[in-house]
């Protein structure tokens, strides 16, 4: 582990359930405070307050801010990467053109849910720079995305597939961000998903 990741990591693992609902609502206190008053506002002593434990047992398991902003960011690529794979897997077996278009719904859905996350917070948090680059749910569904692509090849004609899988991935997710960032009133979510989904199966199949 790269040391600027390992300095972000948790100092100590929630092995039972007392434990976990206490890092729980570390969490939700920090979340709540960086969305209310930003991330300056986000001091250990003020999460510790808001989530109702000690600062003592707030360092049990963080070792500052930018580790508690590393979590929010671990579980919701963990959260994410969850409702994907059961999407993907749900639709595996229908055709190419649907199948894509219903997934490209749902990383929409799951990219506005968790925004703050996946964009916000790594401006406000350099340190986050190099993890938010390393855990994404792209890297954690590549199995998945690659059997999926494997499923379909006989509808795919680009010959490699880790390029068609790179390309495909970024113009989707690079659409959405930049959809979500603009919020534009002139797409509409629905508009956006036929434009997007139709530009990648025009390019893995034509």
């Amino acid at each position: 582990m790269r040391p600027q990741i390992a300095e972000l990591s948790p100092r100590k693992v929630p092995q039972q359930q007392r434990a976990q609902f206490t890092v729980d609502c570390i969490l939700g206190a920090a979340e709540s405070i960086i969305i209310k008053s930003g991330y300056d506002a986000a001091t250990t002593n003020h999460i510790a307050e808001v989530a109702g434990v000690s600062i003592g047992s707030l360092y049990q398991y963080f070792s500052s801010k930018e580790a508690i902003a590393a979590a929010l960011v671990e579980n919701a690529v963990s959260k994410a990467t969850e409702v994907l794979r059961e999407c993907i897997l749900a639709n595996m077996g229908k055709p190419l053109a649907e199948a894509i278009r219903t997934i490209i719904t749902v990383i929409l859905s799951t990219r506005r849910e968790y925004n703050f996350i996946f964009m916000l917070l790594p401006r406000q948090v350099p340190k986050l720079g190099k993890l938010s680059r390393s855990v994404t749910t792209e890297k954690f569904l590549y199995n998945t995305i690659r059997t999926f692509y494997h499923h379909h090849r006989h509808e795919i004609v680009v010959e490699d597939l880790e390029i068609a899988m790179f390309v495909a991935q970024h113009l989707v997710v690079g659409s959405i961000d930049a959809y979500l960032e603009d919020n534009s009133i002139l797409i509409t979510d629905e508009q956006l998903v036929d434009h997007i989904a139709d530009a990648v199966v025009k390019y893995l199949t034509k």
